[in-house]
């Protein structure tokens, strides 16, 4: 529970900040209260005060002087300042000693509430960051002393394929390298396999926080199965291998309690969700493909967290009678920058996706292709390339961490449209009237645009954007309509094989002899005698 000190003096006003909120309810086991610096300093010295209420103006000293001592005797404690004092210097300074907030009197209790909320939550969260410290140092020096020990060794290179999947060799393998198991031995993989981390850590922090995911897991596999080992396969995944009697089956309900209570340690001292999935006994030989057929059911888990999985008990995909959504609309929604209601539609989707009972890796796949080929449509249509757009780190997720689950592919598209959706408004808020011009011709080469068209698009009158676009690209609308349907056919015409006709009328010209006679005006050439010319050039 948490104690609060209400520093004033001012009785009256002490008294009615204890009587104005219900403080037990916001989690205070006591108010305490003190009338001027020192009974502040002395309560200070006999409690553990975790929020500070103060004035400023007080005998004995003012607000500021007190949190100057409160910082170097108590510097786990949050501050609030409430004032009659409205002088920008005043909050300046306060803000500068690290009060967390600056109100004036006489301040509304839902105000008071609230600011004091806050308070709390920046106490969590330094309390948090404690405890992270203290368990990362604990880890980190557990780390350091570890060394690879030669059964996990064999374990790894069975699963690497180092040592073949044969029976024989397996047995003069561990022979050679002492290995305690008898070719007879039967072995339970359980795969564990961390989801994601509550907290962005570094390569290091990682590293060393699974190895503190992997001493918890040891423990339980010991305290199972005096030859249980765990080896370390890949970053993030966990095998711990239980060895079992010939003829003895494994108690599932017991398992799944020991597992249930390791997942919950790791949900609450290691900051990160995981998944335990349990395999059938199997000989040295045969784990291999026991271990491949957990890293299957693995990938297949878009929807579960902190579950656990025993091998045959999951249904069959849906993949074949479920259809990933359309998202021609979601195209149309982000290009007119309608971000809310495609954000909305998009979670809808999902959410839907998320009730299926068997739903797979494979149709989140296909839910995450399309999803990216409709983004490049519009950077496409938008003239933006992908580049010019996305943060690095975002083009480098690869498509399998970013489809591993529907919690990771809706946080991936609420990044990706948050980007796209402000650069898009960031340009259209940029362009001049004439880009946006040019680009309505680019974005409809193929039809007849009339220079009504192109200005009732810009809302501007025909003949005064006549006037402004030939003072500024030095052409006609129609001549820039020409030239630009030109160099596309230009480019069509040694790019693809295309008949001249097809050609044609991808570039607005149903009329051949027409668009012939255009071709040739522009370029003094026919376009006939421009693909052969340009063929006999590359040869």
């Amino acid at each position: 529970m948490l104690q609060l000190l209400v520093v004033d003096d001012e009785i009256h006003a002490v008294r009615g900040i204890k009587a104005g909120v219900e403080w037990d309810q916001l989690g205070f086991s006591r108010v305490h209260e003190a009338f001027n610096i020192r009974q502040a300093k002395e309560i200070f010295l006999t409690q553990k005060i975790d929020i500070l209420l103060c004035d400023i103006e007080m005998p004995e000293g003012d607000g500021f002087q007190l949190l100057s001592w409160v910082k170097e005797h108590s510097p786990d404690t949050e501050s609030l300042f409430l004032t009659c004092h409205a002088d920008f210097e005043f909050a300046q300074k306060a803000i500068q000693l690290g009060s967390l907030d600056y109100m004036l009197k006489p301040v509304r209790f839902p105000e008071l509430e609230k600011a004091v909320r806050k308070a709390i939550e920046q106490l969590e969260k330094k309390r948090g960051l404690i405890q992270f410290n203290e368990t990362y140092k604990q880890y980190y020096q557990l780390w350091e002393s570890y060394q690879p020990m030669v059964v996990e060794r064999f374990w790894q290179d069975l699963i690497h394929r180092s040592i073949p999947s044969n029976k024989v060799q397996i047995k003069e393998i561990m022979a050679k390298q002492n290995i305690p198991y008898s070719d007879t031995a039967l072995f339970v993989p359980i795969w564990v396999s961390v989801q994601r981390w509550h907290k962005k850590l570094t390569l290091r922090e990682e590293k060393i926080m699974e190895y503190a995911l992997r001493n918890s897991l040891e423990e339980l596999a010991v305290r199972k199965e005096s030859n249980g080992q765990i080896v370390q396969v890949k970053s993030g995944g966990l095998l711990a291998i239980l060895s079992v009697g010939p003829g003895s089956k494994i108690d599932k309900e017991k398992l799944r309690s020991e597992l249930q209570g390791y997942i919950d340690a790791c949900n609450h001292y290691f900051f990160c969700d995981l998944c335990c999935y349990i395999g059938t006994p199997v000989y040295t030989e045969g784990m291999l493909e026991m271990f491949e057929s957990l890293v299957t059911l693995e990938s297949n888990n878009v929807t579960q967290t902190n579950k656990i999985f025993f091998l045959g008990e999951q249904r069959c995909s849906c993949y074949d009678t479920y259809q990933v959504p359309k998202m021609n609309g979601w195209a149309e929604l982000l290009k007119c920058g309608c971000k809310g209601k495609l954000l909305k539609e998009i979670d809808q989707s999902l959410d839907a996706m998320k009730q299926m009972e068997r739903l797979d890796a494979k149709l989140l796949r296909g839910f995450y292709e399309d999803f990216l080929q409709m983004i490049h449509h519009v950077l496409h249509y938008k003239g933006l390339r992908a580049h010019q757009v996305f943060s690095e780190e975002l083009l480098s997720m690869q498509a399998s961490s970013v489809s591993r689950s529907i919690a990771d592919l809706r946080q991936w598209i609420n990044t990706m449209i948050e980007e796209a959706a402000g650069r898009i408004h960031s340009v259209a808020e940029s362009q001049t009237v004439i880009e946006k011009a040019k680009q309505y011709i680019a974005q409809r080469v193929n039809e007849d645009v009339s220079r009504e068209d192109i200005a009732s698009h810009v809302n501007m009158n025909p003949d005064y954007l006549t006037r402004i676009f030939k003072k500024e690209t030095g052409l006609t609308i129609s001549d820039y309509v020409l030239q630009e349907r030109v160099e596309l056919a230009k480019e069509m015409l040694v790019k693809t094989d295309l008949p001249i006709g097809n050609i044609a009328a991808s570039v607005g010209y149903n009329n051949f002899s027409h668009f012939s006679k255009m071709f040739k005006k522009a370029t003094a050439i026919n376009p006939q005698d421009y693909r052969k010319l340009y063929e006999t050039y590359q040869t």
